[in-house]
């Protein structure tokens, strides 16, 4: 009478039909609790949820054959060109080590002579007009490999010799001077080379040239040519500065 009793108190509120059958004294007690044993019913008023519902199954996976034919599009685009890529870099770092000079001599010429088209093309669009000017593209690839590739070569060796290291305080060092010495010559050097293909030059003019545009250069690139050696001094081996700058100056 008392196992009857708590089966009431404790199922007689959440299961009114077990306690009527305990309470009236039928066999189906016993039935009833090992009915709700066996299915792990947790009754609350009028739903009833299984145990197994709580346990959750994820969807499964399907097969997106878009997304992969996708990529497959882009493996077979990007693939050929990351194969180039690594080709050059190899070329490129047995150059260096074979003939550093004439090597950055060359990529420094070709990249001038690139840039240079390319801002006359720029220049050709807003004048409408589509003459290309060989004279100053073949003076643009000379400074690039007469003067900046060697000049590039000694610069950040030396300056990596002078100032060893990566570090912050070092970094910083080694971009004020580039920006106060190396950056100022070549601008100058640049002027000159202007003045040759227009036929006007003589020192006098060359450093008239200086004195009124050099200022106005210099405080143009302040904001960009800087950016360019924190970047090179800090993250880039010495020996692939010169590419570095180069590719920079197609930006400029």
């Amino acid at each position: 009478m008392t196992t009857r009793l708590l089966l009431i108190l404790l199922f007689g509120l959440s299961c009114p039909s077990l306690a009527f059958s305990t309470f009236a004294g039928t066999k189906s007690t016993s039935r009833h609790f090992g009915a709700i044993q066996s299915k792990l019913f947790i009754r609350g008023g009028d739903q009833a949820i299984p145990e197994q519902a709580a346990k959750v199954v994820p969807p499964p996976v399907e097969t997106d054959e878009g997304s992969k034919q996708s990529k497959l599009c882009f493996a077979a685009v990007t693939g050929p060109m990351i194969s180039s890529l690594s080709s050059f870099g190899r070329f490129y770092a047995t150059s260096l080590e074979a003939r550093p000079i004439l090597t950055k001599s060359t990529t420094a010429g070709l990249i001038f002579a690139l840039s240079d088209f390319l801002a006359q093309r720029f220049e050709a669009d807003k004048e409408k007009a589509s003459k290309t000017n060989w004279t100053r593209l073949l003076a643009s690839a000379v400074v690039g490999f007469a003067y900046f590739g060697p000049a590039a070569h000694t610069w950040y060796e030396q300056i990596f010799r002078l100032l060893p290291g990566t570090s912050l305080v070092s970094t910083l060092q080694k971009a004020a001077l580039g920006q106060m010495i190396f950056g100022p010559i070549f601008t100058c050097i640049f002027f000159a080379s202007a003045l040759f293909q227009s036929g006007n030059f003589s020192v006098s003019n060359w450093f008239n040239k200086i004195k009124s545009d050099l200022p106005g250069a210099w405080v143009a690139g302040l904001g960009f040519w800087p950016l360019v050696d924190l970047i090179s001094y800090s993250m880039i081996a010495p020996q692939w500065i010169p590419l570095f700058v180069n590719m920079c100056s197609l930006v400029w």
